[in-house]
């Protein structure tokens, strides 16, 4: 995963999947992890990886959220670290993600409104 950078004016929370078929080739082949708070204007850089996409979803203290199409995606109160096709009822809930195209765009994602 790349460096997402917090343009946006409140904390936000992340949570990301990437192509992992060595851990997760029996549940959809795309790991899960999450969540990661970056404070307004701060950069960090996620679970490093050599894969051309990941997916991503953010949402902010203050309410906003950037999801997208891809997924679900089970998610946890606490950080977690899973694979895409394993559900839980312990899920706190789901979300789709967006993706990013880190060949094409190698400075990261910016969440912003």
């Amino acid at each position: 995963m790349p460096y997402v950078r917090n343009s946006h004016s409140s904390t936000i929370q992340v949570a990301g999947m990437y192509w992992d078929p060595q851990r997760c080739g029996q549940y959809g082949n795309y790991r899960t992890l999450g969540w990661w708070r970056i404070k307004p204007y701060e950069r960090i850089l996620l679970a490093p990886n050599n894969q051309q996409f990941f997916y991503w979803y953010a949402e902010s203290d203050d309410g906003y959220k950037w999801d997208g199409r891809y997924g679900p995606v089970y998610t946890y109160l606490y950080p977690f670290e899973s694979c895409l096709q394993i559900g839980s009822t312990g899920a706190w809930k789901t979300v789709t993600m967006r993706p990013h195209d880190q060949y094409a765009y190698p400075g990261g994602v910016n969440v912003d409104i």
